[in-house]
């Protein structure tokens, strides 16, 4: 399985997966024209990856903004690594977000909440 790399554009995040070392990461703004288009190839990617995972798989999420459409589509990618967690294989979403900024803190949660798959959550400035 190859690495995944997309360069961050104006209303897209960076994503790095790698799945040789489980580190996967999403970072920045996500406020798409058509967010199902930009991440359907990384939830297909992830629906791959859990074939044959990592020993231990972290999703590092250092989202500065997202909207609606956005939020959806990481619920669904998040999502597929449920069978990862629930088969017992270690698996870990490490959401950062910028001090004070309790809105992406909340989606975290949110998200958390709604999939009941362990969070790390980190502040940072």
């Amino acid at each position: 399985m190859e690495l995944l790399h997309i360069e961050p554009f104006l209303q897209t995040p960076e994503v790095n997966f790698d799945p040789e070392s489980g580190r996967l990461e999403l970072i920045g703004k996500s406020y798409p024209e058509d967010a199902v288009e930009f991440y359907e190839p990384i939830i297909t990617w992830c629906d791959k990856y859990i074939e044959t995972p990592a020993a231990n798989t972290v999703l590092f999420c250092e989202v500065e903004y997202l909207n609606s459409a956005s939020q959806k589509q990481l619920v669904d990618l998040i999502a597929c690594f449920k069978p990862l967690h629930d088969a017992g294989k270690k698996f870990i979403v490490h959401w950062r977000y910028e001090e004070g900024d309790d809105d992406i803190l909340s989606v975290g949660q949110l998200i958390e909440h709604e999939l009941e798959l362990p969070f790390k959550f980190e502040e940072f400035s």
